[in-house]
């Protein structure tokens, strides 16, 4: 397998992988906005689960920010950036 092919199956895994990523950002989101609710008391608003959500969410970003950066190389490595 040349090194070429290698960098572009990589790339292709990575951008999949963001792909993922960004849709799950994309669920969490819509699922933070139903349960931060303005319209609801905010005394029965389930924090535990806001909170968890929004660390998933935090963590989502960061390896989203990871993941970008890796194709950013890759593509550098390619010559396609």
């Amino acid at each position: 397998m040349s090194e070429r092919l290698k960098y572009q199956g990589r790339l292709a895994e990575a951008e999949q992988a963001e792909r993922r990523l960004k849709m799950r950002m994309d669920g969490l989101v819509r699922s933070l906005r139903d349960l931060l609710d303005p319209t609801e008391d905010v005394a029965r608003l389930d924090a535990d689960q806001i909170a968890d959500q929004a660390m998933q969410l935090a963590a989502a970003a960061g390896d989203l920010r990871a993941r970008t950066a890796e194709i950013a190389k890759i593509r550098d490595v390619l010559g396609r950036a």
